[in-house]
């Protein structure tokens, strides 16, 4: 009963000590808010030319700074820059005396002019000029594309609104295949002359492929200009 109570006593005197243990390790210290040296280190953004295609962009939040008592000193430098980020350094003075320089950092964004996905598009979906339409978004070090190259190819994988779509995520549509019959349009002056020929090789849309003419017994080249339609112009010359 006696042990019992002892630890009883010592326990309450625990809590009743966590307070004043908590209020000195915080005792004759000063807190300067992150905030405000984000909105200094910003300012000091002011004198960098950054150029229409690119911003700075915050790594990070800034922490609160534990300094001790008397006169706080924020003094901010010139930013350092590199073709990829932007440190502002802001030393810190108390009373005169050095404390220590902290760093605000900043990624810079480049951004480029390309297609994206104009809503949200399925996997497998053959590209209209309703689903792609070109806007700025941040580059990832990849070639950017028009909407035109798009239309008419067929898409991977899924994509949301606004998502940039590359070349290299579709395919082309193969409306002609392989092996199969299609209808040979040929041009030359004002005469057209219509017949069927096999494919050698499938393509989409704007495609040259290569065509066999049963009839005349020759290969020939033309681009598929519909599902099944290859079209040959010989007005530039003999083929």
């Amino acid at each position: 009963m006696r042990t019992l109570l002892a630890l009883a006593v010592l326990l309450t005197m625990g809590a009743s000590l966590a307070p004043v243990a908590a209020r000195a390790q915080t005792a004759g210290s000063q807190r300067i808010s992150g905030k405000t040296l984000e909105r200094l280190a910003k300012s000091a953004l002011a004198s960098i030319d950054v150029p229409a295609d690119e911003e700075l962009v915050a790594s990070g939040p800034v922490r609160d700074q534990l300094v001790g008592t008397g006169q706080v000193s924020l003094n901010v430098g010139s930013p350092m820059s590199t073709p990829s980020y932007v440190n502002v350094p802001i030393q810190i003075d108390l009373d005169g005396v050095f404390v220590r320089t902290l760093f605000v950092g900043y990624r810079v964004v480049q951004y480029v002019h390309t297609a994206v996905a104009a809503h949200d598009i399925v996997a497998g979906t053959v590209l209209t000029a309703g689903d792609v339409t070109m806007a700025r978004v941040p580059s990832f070090g990849r070639l950017p594309n028009g909407t035109d190259v798009l239309v008419g190819r067929k898409v991977f994988c899924a994509f949301r609104r606004g998502q940039p779509i590359y070349i290299e995520a579709t395919a082309a549509n193969q409306i002609v295949k392989p092996g199969s019959v299609v209808v040979l349009i040929v041009n030359d002056g004002g005469v057209s002359v219509v017949t069927e020929v096999q494919a050698r090789t499938g393509g989409g849309l704007g495609d040259l492929v290569s065509i066999y003419n049963p009839q005349t017994n020759k290969t020939l080249s033309g681009t598929v200009i519909g599902p099944g339609r290859v079209e040959l112009d010989i007005m530039g010359g003999p083929q």
